[in-house]
């Protein structure tokens, strides 16, 4: 999953590359693949977290993962397919990772009100 996030950088700069395309089949509907990649993100955010303020050496990702796919009733199969999707059309992605961007601040802000 730290590819995913990693790619971002790189999907962005490709991103002007496609406009007006529609969504592309996935297992997962943009709703959904949302919550999703905004939970993964989270989760990298933490793993980040954990890894420099407890010195782990061993990784519960995977874990965090499953807890996920559980919570929002995915399989892993279906998100990675639903994301290998989205990189065939990195305008949609671009769109879509901004979405999330949005949302999670959205969350941030309404913490610290």
């Amino acid at each position: 999953m730290r590819k995913l996030a990693a790619a971002l950088p790189l999907l962005l700069l490709l991103a002007a590359c496609g406009a007006g395309e529609k969504p592309p089949k996935a297992p997962l509907g943009r709703a959904k693949f949302e919550r999703v990649l905004a939970g993964s993100l989270l989760i990298e955010a933490r793993l980040g977290q954990e890894i420099q303020l407890e010195k782990r050496a061993d990784s519960p990702a995977a874990t965090y993962y499953q807890e996920l796919f559980r919570q929002e009733g995915v399989s892993e199969a279906d998100f990675k397919a639903t994301y290998e999707a989205y990189l065939q059309q990195p305008e949609l992605l671009k769109e879509v990772y901004q979405d999330v961007l949005n949302q999670l601040q959205q969350q941030a802000d309404s913490i610290h009100l």
